[in-house]
């Protein structure tokens, strides 16, 4: 996913001003038609799914390493 990043920034330094005066009258103009077409609470649930999808991987990554970390600790506390 990194390498998407790098060759959108790449392009975008090769952007002569006028492409990028073109290309946020586009963001712009689309952000207006979702801001009439969806409500705010869409707008704002589409906004933050990022957020969420990060969080989400975040929590996961946690609750795999605290499941290995209590599964080793029964592991030493079984008596012989």
């Amino acid at each position: 996913m990194d390498c998407y990043k790098t060759i959108a920034e790449s392009w975008v330094i090769m952007m002569g001003v006028e492409d990028k005066d073109f290309i946020m009258r586009q963001i712009k103009q689309l952000g207006e038609g979702l801001g009439n077409f969806l409500g705010k609470e869409d707008i704002d649930k589409i906004l933050s799914f990022g957020e969420d999808a990060e969080k989400e991987i975040k929590d996961s990554a946690m609750e795999k390493k605290t499941g290995i970390d209590s599964s080793s600790k029964k592991i030493e506390t079984k008596p012989s």
